[in-house]
């Protein structure tokens, strides 16, 4: 399994997010603050404050993504 600090960056088009969120094999996830997150999200994203993971120095909490997935950040 792939841990966080082994995790390849690359950059997504939205087609290619959908593509990937709609095959079960990506998960977007929202790094607003909870108050914008809570007010407005794309269905069945993740929220993961990016002020969360600058205080853990980029690590997100044990359990809190799911590894087995391509992770698609975003913040609209």
């Amino acid at each position: 399994m792939t841990t966080p600090d082994e995790m390849p960056v690359t950059g997504f088009t939205a087609t290619q997010a959908h593509e990937l969120v709609a095959a079960g094999r990506g998960v977007l996830v929202d790094t607003r603050d909870a108050r914008l997150f809570d007010n407005a999200h794309a269905a069945g994203a993740l929220s993961l404050p990016l002020a969360t993971l600058e205080a853990a120095q980029g690590r997100p909490p044990a359990g809190a993504l799911p590894l087995d997935r391509t992770l698609i950040l975003y913040c609209a």
